[in-house]
C-alpha cells in the first residue's frame, strides 16, 4: 500500500499573528537603584544627636531654649549667702526657677581688698571682679579643679567662672568664681544661658573672710 504523506500543518495567518502580540502585556520597565550618596574622601559624616542625648547634656534645659533663656545673672557679694538671682526672657519666662541661690565669691589674696572695683578686676587678686561682664563659654569642670564642674565662664582670661563646688561656706572662699551650693542651680545657668548674650552683674559689698588665699 501507498505511505500516506503527513497532513501539512496550518499556517497562521498574519491577523492571527497580530492580535496575539497586541494582547501580551508590556514588559515593566526596571526600576533604577536609588543613587548612593557620595562622602569625600576625609570628609566628616554628619553626626544626627537624639533628643535624649542632648536632654541628658543639659538636664536642666528649658523645652523652650533658645527662645526662652536667663538673660541676666545677678550676684550679690554680701555674707552670709552671697545670693545669686536669675533673669529669664522669652515667652516661658514666668515660668522658670529665679532663686536666689546661695554662693560663695573670692575670698582675695592676703591683705587684698575685693571690694575696690579695681582690686577686684586685677589678674592674680582671687577675688570675684565686680561690674558687668557677660557669659563666655562653658565646660564639664575646671582643669585646675576637678571638683569645680558644670562652669559657665564670663571671665575667661581670668579663668573667672559660676561652677558648682562641694564646699561653699558662709563667707568668701574661693579663689575667684562664684561656687554654687547645688548642682541644680549651676546647671540652670549653664543649660539655660546664652553666650556673648546673657549679661552677668556683680555688685554688693564684698566682706573680708577671717583666711584669704
Amino acid at each position: 500500500m501507498p505511505k500516506k504523506s503527513p497532513a501539512a500543518k496550518p499556517k497562521k495567518s498574519a491577523s492571527s499573528t497580530k492580535s496575539a502580540k497586541s494582547t501580551a502585556k508590556p514588559a515593566k520597565p526596571k526600576a533604577k537603584a536609588p543613587a548612593k550618596a557620595v562622602v569625600k574622601k576625609g570628609a566628616k559624616r554628619p553626626i544626627k544627636v537624639s533628643a535624649v542625648a542632648a536632654t541628658a547634656a543639659n538636664p536642666a534645659r528649658n523645652a523652650d531654649f533658645p527662645r526662652t533663656f536667663i538673660s541676666a545673672i545677678d550676684v550679690s557679694l554680701g555674707d552670709p549667702d552671697h545670693l545669686v538671682r536669675l533673669t529669664w526672657s522669652g515667652p516661658q519666662a514666668a515660668a522658670q526657677e529665679a532663686g536666689p541661690f546661695r554662693s560663695s565669691p573670692g575670698a582675695g589674696t592676703v591683705g587684698t581688698n575685693c571690694d575696690i572695683v579695681a582690686n577686684s578686676r586685677r589678674s592674680g587678686s582671687n577675688c570675684t571682679p565686680k561690674g558687668d561682664f557677660v557669659i563666655e563659654g562653658f565646660a564639664a569642670r575646671l582643669s585646675t579643679d576637678a571638683r569645680a564642674v558644670i562652669v559657665s565662664w564670663f571671665m575667661r582670661a581670668r579663668g573667672i567662672a559660676f561652677h558648682f563646688f562641694p564646699i561653699v561656706p558662709r563667707f568668701a572662699a574661693s579663689h575667684g568664681c562664684v561656687r554654687m551650693e547645688t548642682h541644680h542651680a549651676a546647671q540652670l545657668i549653664h543649660d539655660n544661658s546664652r553666650v556673648g548674650v546673657t549679661a552677668v552683674h556683680v555688685g554688693g559689698t564684698w566682706t573680708k573672710p577671717a583666711k584669704q588665699h
